[in-house]
């Protein structure tokens, strides 16, 4: 278990000895090895943590991040001491501010997302899917003539609007998907794949934060106050891979229900997970990132750590180590 879920509100997560305890008074709910956890999510304002534990994981590299009960907010992720990556961040905030090569590295990560949702899209065999294909190949085509990264947005918002076209055709009677939508979401599975895009950004800020580069300056998002952009840039084409395909497998395979799902009573035109649901979802979600997948070199090696990897190929991109940055594709 390589991240640390904790959702039951009125709990305690503590230490002892070399594992760590989820508890609720003198109930012990969940047991975790301290060797084995690579982060820690808190969801919830319900969930304490005991100093000594914090400091303890914070000593040994484990983030710990803080969501809302639902897991659709982050409010903050915290890591050890000062940053020892001055010198990269320097180049990170000059690299950003030379507009062609951060046009560069925005077309990159826009076809990798693009060429993601393309072959998530063929592989389902909906009736949709060939002509959303067209579109997202003639998006495809036209991004290397962007001149601009706004042109860049232009050509990602064209693929992705094919794209969720295309769920929208086969989705719209059975889960009332009507395009993809989230502030908040209208819907069962909009609301399904907004959680598990809140899971994904979770690995990227820490894979971010663990190379050494700023998660809020990025090439592709608008960087603006609170805005993890470069974290939102690298998450783009894992996106498809990991918590699209997760959504349509759950679906497909009957295995989630609207049972999962609710509406709080102070926003009715919200849909969210429900603590079953959301259980569901990271089991899901943490089975996919620990899965082994081919490289392009030809090996194997978990997805989670790919993540990783790319993050340090966008970091060698800072560096001046590589011209583009290139995108991991299937």
């Amino acid at each position: 278990m390589p991240t640390l879920y904790v959702q039951e509100q009125g709990t305690t997560v503590r230490k002892r000895d070399e594992q760590i305890l989820v508890t609720r008074g003198a109930e012990v709910l969940q047991e975790a090895p301290l060797n084995k956890i690579e982060q820690v999510v808190l969801m919830g304002r319900g969930v304490q943590m005991s100093t000594a534990l914090l400091v303890e994981l914070l000593g040994r590299g484990i983030p710990v991040m803080l969501t809302n009960q639902r897991g659709s907010r982050h409010y903050a992720t915290l890591n050890a001491g000062p940053s020892r990556f001055g010198a990269l961040r320097l180049q990170q905030m000059a690299r950003i501010g030379d507009p062609a090569w951060s046009l560069e590295q925005a077309r990159a990560i826009v076809l990798a997302k693009i060429a993601n949702q393309r072959s998530l899209l063929k592989a389902t065999g909906w009736a949709a899917a060939p002509a959303a294909m067209l579109q997202i190949d003639n998006a495809a085509r036209s991004l290397g003539g962007a001149g601009t990264i706004d042109m860049a947005r232009g050509y990602e918002g064209a693929a992705a609007a094919a794209y969720f076209g295309a769920w929208r055709a086969t989705m719209e009677q059975s889960w009332g998907f009507a395009g993809r939508a989230f502030y908040p979401p209208p819907d069962p599975l909009n609301a399904l794949l907004s959680f598990g895009y809140t899971l994904l950004l979770h690995d990227v800020l820490t894979a971010t934060q663990f190379v050494g580069l700023d998660p809020y300056l990025g090439v592709f998002h608008v960087i603006e106050a609170g805005r993890p952009s470069l974290a939102l840039d690298i998450m783009e084409e894992f996106r498809p891979l990991v918590v699209d395909k997760i959504a349509l497998e759950l679906v497909a395979n009957g295995q989630i229900s609207r049972d999962q799902f609710e509406r709080p009573a102070n926003r009715p035109e919200a849909v969210h997970l429900n603590a079953e649901g959301r259980a569901l979802a990271i089991d899901r979600y943490e089975a996919m990132m620990q899965a082994s997948v081919r490289m392009a070199n030809g090996q194997h090696t978990p997805l989670r750590r790919v993540v990783l990897l790319q993050v340090q190929a966008f970091a060698q991109a800072v560096r001046g180590e590589q011209d583009v940055y290139v995108g991991y594709t299937v």
